[in-house]
């Protein structure tokens, strides 16, 4: 494959990972209010909180699919069928296993979610219902696993991204559809089943459509190459358990050291710095199939250069709409679901923070983990995870729900942001000294740039209040923001080369229109 066509199918897959998260943001805005007309605060909690348990679930994939996934980009650079085929068989029969886990623990979790979480006594047969049917819809998901990271693999993650969005379409209408018939929170878990049904089927199709030499059989899954697998793949178990501490435990601990309600004030609030870490994150995302090929060609000083844009890049953005969002976050919540679910200007400044932290180790994490260097950031992430749980308890009861999120901030603070950089230094050769100070001075200039206009666009947005006050404060931030960035944290090289990418992409528009036009 070709630095353009690679190229080519990165910004392809980025743009439909805009278009999906855009989506999903427009539906949540809606949906969210909509779906808490049928829903009290604990309904809502138990929602989020099963979704929570979840990631959990997911740990027991044992890293197979993170692993097929690095391990088919690799063999992408230098086509091999047959590996292809054995290494796709071995993980789906060995997804199948997980399947049949992860059923088993949906009984188990049906059963004692209600009682762990102390709900209501009138909630709990609906509370245990809920996790079964989220648990079978997970389930059903990973059976398919190997379908999506063969795609993904090959560099077509923007049909896994088209696929997300049939996803959403059938939630969003099965969920309203059956509110309205009275299902209450069921309903949330009833469509979710049914749209993972659908977009399985269309994954396992379009896979074969794409790739029709790809085999999957009983006789090919191989113990060697499951081992082979499973040597990098349970480092990457380890890590999607670093990251649930890391990532998902901040309503757990919310319900079990403070409150149920306080769950719901605090996905709400937070909700617009969630979806913002998913956007940005697609920057990095979108490039470790790249990543993983260019190591396949041991290209190295080529994915240096990927990773220094993709690190300028991703906490540039990352930070601009961080502080955005903080701008006009107080008047939008307030507006859209009632400031009874608004946590206060303290806590918007801990997501800020939580979201950069976030954003920082994502470069890191995806260009080790492109070279198969998943051990090390492991580590790193489980010391962070086990620290983040501890300072969370502990900062919860100084300070509230605030302390939750600054427990995270500072967990990562203490290890995997400058641990994660070193890391990346060392793969490369280059002392942290230069591949990481220069980047650091950079973003600094760039807060402290920023900050201001931030504060000015939330003085903007309170002061003329609604949904107007919030667009407005958090436009202001995003144009000035965006020339500091421009200006400040790009170099001449990486501006000519968005602005060709743009240049393409608009031509590439109109030849289109014209062409329907006609």
């Amino acid at each position: 494959m070709t630095t353009g066509s690679r190229t080519r199918n990165y910004v392809v897959s980025l743009a439909s990972g805009y278009a999906l998260t855009a989506f999903t943001v427009l539906v949540g805005l809606w949906l969210t209010p909509y779906t808490l007309r049928f829903l009290d605060r604990e309904q809502y909690a138990i929602f989020s909180l099963a979704s929570d348990v979840l990631m959990w679930l997911g740990l027991l994939d044992l890293g197979i699919t993170a692993g097929l996934r690095v391990h088919a980009a690799k063999l992408m650079g230098r086509p091999d069928q047959e590996r292809l085929n054995r290494l796709a068989s071995t993980a789906f029969f060995a997804q199948l296993v997980v399947v049949g886990c992860i059923l088993a623990a949906g009984a188990v979790l049906g059963a004692g979610l209600p009682h762990f979480f102390d709900v209501r006594p009138d909630l709990q047969h609906e509370a245990g219902v809920l996790m079964v049917l989220m648990c079978v819809a997970t389930a059903m998901s990973m059976g398919t696993q190997a379908f999506s990271g063969i795609l993904i693999a090959s560099q077509q993650q923007h049909v896994d991204n088209y696929i997300g969005i049939l996803l959403l379409v059938i939630r969003t209408v099965l969920t309203v559809v059956l509110l309205h018939a009275g299902w209450g929170v069921l309903s949330l878990a009833v469509a979710q089943l049914a749209a993972k049904a659908t977009t399985s089927v269309l994954a396992i199709a379009r896979v074969y459509k794409f790739l029709p030499g790809l085999t999957i059989r009983l006789r090919l899954a191989s113990w060697d190459v499951f081992k082979d697998l499973w040597h990098v793949s349970i480092w990457f178990s380890l890590g999607g358990l670093a990251g649930v501490f890391n990532s998902g435990l901040d309503r757990i601990v919310t319900a079990k050291v403070l409150n149920l309600g306080l769950v719901t004030t605090l996905s709400l609030t937070g909700r617009l710095y969630y979806l913002a870490t998913d956007l940005v994150g697609r920057i990095t995302d979108a490039a470790r199939p790249m990543l993983g090929q260019l190591f396949g060609e041991e290209k190295k000083q080529a994915a240096l250069h990927t990773y220094r844009n993709l690190f300028v890049l991703s906490t540039g953005v990352g930070m601009v709409i961080a502080l955005s969002i903080f701008a006009g976050n107080a008047t939008f919540v307030s507006t859209w679901v009632g400031r009874i679910n608004y946590g206060g200007w303290l806590l918007d400044l801990a997501f800020v923070a939580a979201m950069l932290r976030s954003l920082w180790g994502l470069p890191n994490r995806a260009v080790l983990s492109s070279n198969l260097q998943v051990r090390p950031q492991t580590l790193v992430g489980l010391g962070e995870g086990l620290l983040n749980l501890a300072l969370s308890v502990w900062f919860a009861k100084m300070w509230g729900v605030v302390g939750v999120i600054l427990g995270t901030v500072a967990a990562g603070l203490l290890t995997s942001m400058w641990l994660l950089p070193l890391l990346t230094a060392r793969m490369f050769g280059e002392s942290f000294k230069t591949l990481v100070l220069p980047d650091m001075a950079i973003a600094a200039k760039l807060l402290l740039a920023t900050a201001p206009v931030a504060l000015l666009g939330r003085f903007a947005a309170v002061s003329v209040g609604g949904y107007v006050g919030a667009i407005l404060g958090m436009l202001t931030t995003v144009v000035g923001g965006s020339a500091c960035l421009w200006f400040l944290a790009l170099d001449d090289a990486l501006r000519d080369r968005i602005s060709r990418l743009l240049g393409q992409g608009i031509l590439a528009m109109k030849t289109k229109v014209a062409r329907y036009s006609s």
